[in-house]
C-alpha cells in the first residue's frame, strides 16, 4: 500500500506541474521546415518552367500552390524571390500582378527591400513612370516608406535627363508621405548635379546640408570641388576663394583636392596662383608629392618664371623626392624655352644616369629646342640616338624634323623623312606634306613631288 500511495503522489505531481508537449506540427521549427520545403519547390518550379509575360495567373498560382502543398502561407522572402526571378527574365508585366496579389491577399507587413527590388527592376529597364508609381503605392501594401526606397527611386531617376525633371515633384510628394531626407539622399542628388554640370545647384545643396547640421561626407566636398574645376572657366574662376568658402562648411582639403585645384589653375595659365596654393598646402601641413611639384613647374614655366622653376626643382630634390620622366620633361622643356640647349642636353644625360629613361616626349622636346635654335646637326645626332636607345619615333617627331629641314631649305631630307613616316603608317599633317610638295616643285623636283602627292590622294 505504501508503494501505491507514493506512486499516486508522484503521478499527481507530474500531472499538476509537467507541461503537456505541443503537437510536433505546431512547433516553430516545423513551420520553418515547411517554409523551406515550399521555397525549394517554388524555386524548382520557376527554374524548370520560367515565367513568361503571357502567364501572369500561372505565376501567382505557382507561388500559392508551392506553399499550400506544404500547408503554409507565402512569406515575404517568397515574394522577393519571385519578383527577382521575374526581373531577371525581363518579365516586368507580371510584377504588377504580383504586387496586386500582395496587396489584396496577404496581411503581413511587407518588407521595404521588396519595393527597392521592384523600383530597380522597372528603373533599369527604362520604365521610370512605373518605378515612381510603385514608390507612391508603398503605403497601400502595409509598409512605411523611408529614405531607403526614396534613394532607390532617386538613383534610378538621376540616370536619365527625363528622370531628373521628375525629381523635384518626387521629393515634395515624398515629404508629404513623411519621408525624411537623409545624408545619403543628398549625396545622390549632388552627384547627379555634378555629373550634368549643374555645380552651382550642387553647391547650394551642400551648403544647405551644412546649415541644417547634416553630416557631410568629406568625399562629397571633394567631388563638388572636382566638378567645379571640370566645368568652370579656368582662366577666370576664383577657385581659391571657392575652396575658402568650402572651408567655412568644415571642409579640410587633402592632397588630391589641392592637386585638382593646381591642375585647374595651370590649365588657365595662372602659374603665380599655383605657387600660392603650394604655400597654403604647407600651412595645412600637407606634404606636396611629386605630382604637385610637376604641375607647379608646368605652371611657372608657362608663365616664363624660370628662376622660380629652378628653385622648385631644387626644393623637390631637397625634400627627397625622385623626379620621374614627366617631371624631367617639364623641366627640360623650360630649359629649351630659355634657349639653354646645353642645359637641356645635360639634364637629359643626368636623368639617364640616375636610371630614368627618356621617352619619346623627352626627345621631341629636345629636338624642338634644337630645331628652333637652328642646330640641325645636333638634332640629327639626337634623332640617331633615339633609334640607338630603342625609342620609337612618333608622328610629332617626324613633324618637328621635317619642319627643321624646311627651315634650312633642305627639302630633299624633308621629303625622305615624310616617305619614311608614310612607310611606317604614321599620321602626317596634310599641311606639312603640301608644304614639302610646294618646295619640291619650286626646285624642279617634280618626280619626288608626284611621289608625295600620291600619299594625299
Amino acid at each position: 500500500m505504501t508503494r501505491s500511495s507514493s506512486w499516486h503522489r508522484i503521478s499527481n505531481f507530474l500531472r499538476k506541474y509537467r507541461k503537456i508537449p505541443h503537437s510536433s506540427f505546431k512547433t516553430k521549427w516545423n513551420e520553418t521546415l515547411k517554409h523551406k520545403h515550399a521555397m525549394e519547390q517554388l524555386r524548382t518550379t520557376l527554374l524548370s518552367n520560367p515565367p513568361t509575360s503571357t502567364s501572369n495567373i500561372t505565376v501567382i498560382q505557382t507561388l500559392t500552390t508551392s506553399f499550400h502543398i506544404h500547408n503554409c502561407e507565402p512569406t515575404p522572402q517568397a515574394y522577393r524571390f519571385l519578383i527577382k526571378t521575374l526581373a531577371k527574365s525581363s518579365n516586368l508585366e507580371s510584377i504588377a500582378s504580383v504586387l496586386d496579389h500582395l496587396e489584396t491577399s496577404e496581411k503581413f507587413e511587407t518588407p521595404e527591400h521588396i519595393f527597392k527590388d521592384v523600383i530597380f527592376a522597372y528603373g533599369f529597364s527604362g520604365k521610370i513612370d512605373e518605378a515612381v508609381k510603385v514608390f507612391f503605392k508603398i503605403p497601400k501594401l502595409r509598409c512605411v516608406p523611408s529614405a531607403y526606397t526614396l534613394n532607390a527611386l532617386l538613383s534610378v531617376l538621376v540616370r536619365r535627363r527625363e528622370g531628373l525633371v521628375m525629381v523635384p515633384e518626387v521629393l515634395v510628394r515624398a515629404s508629404g508621405m513623411g519621408v525624411r531626407l537623409e545624408e545619403s539622399t543628398f549625396e545622390i542628388l549632388v552627384d547627379a548635379l555634378c555629373r550634368i554640370g549643374e555645380v552651382d545647384c550642387a553647391g547650394e545643396l551642400v551648403r544647405y546640408m551644412s546649415d541644417e547640421s547634416y553630416i557631410v561626407d568629406p568625399s562629397l566636398y571633394s567631388k563638388l570641388l572636382s566638378s567645379v574645376c571640370k566645368h568652370k572657366d579656368s582662366s577666370c574662376f576664383d577657385v581659391i576663394g571657392y575652396v575658402e568658402e568650402l572651408r567655412k562648411m568644415r571642409f579640410s582639403p587633402g592632397l588630391r583636392d589641392y592637386t585638382v585645384v593646381m591642375r585647374f589653375l595651370v590649365r588657365g595659365g595662372r602659374g603665380k596662383e599655383v605657387v600660392s596654393v603650394l604655400n597654403q598646402m604647407k600651412c595645412d601641413r600637407i606634404e606636396p608629392d611629386l605630382v604637385c611639384y610637376t604641375i607647379i613647374l608646368q605652371g611657372v614655366i608657362a608663365d616664363e618664371d624660370y628662376s622660380r622653376a629652378d628653385k622648385l626643382f631644387d626644393e623637390l630634390l631637397l625634400l627627397g623626392l625622385t623626379p620621374d620622366v614627366y617631371t624631367y620633361n617639364v623641366y627640360i622643356d623650360g630649359l629649351c624655352k630659355q634657349k639653354d640647349i646645353d642645359g637641356a642636353v645635360k639634364m637629359m644625360s643626368c636623368m639617364e644616369k640616375v636610371g630614368c629613361e627618356a621617352n619619346v616626349v623627352t626627345y621631341n622636346i629636345l629636338l624642338k629646342g634644337l630645331v628652333k635654335a637652328g642646330d640641325m646637326s645636333r638634332a640629327k645626332s639626337v634623332w640617331e640616338k633615339m633609334e640607338g636607345n630603342g625609342v620609337d619615333r612618333n608622328s610629332h617627331t617626324y613633324d618637328i624634323m621635317v619642319g627643321g629641314f624646311i627651315e634650312v631649305d633642305d627639302v630633299v631630307c624633308a621629303q625622305g623623312l615624310l616617305e619614311e613616316a608614310f612607310s611606317r603608317d604614321l599620321v602626317v599633317k596634310r599641311s606639312r606634306t603640301e608644304e614639302v610638295i610646294c618646295r619640291l616643285c619650286d626646285k624642279g623636283l617634280m618626280d619626288e613631288a608626284v611621289e608625295l602627292l600620291a600619299h594625299l590622294v
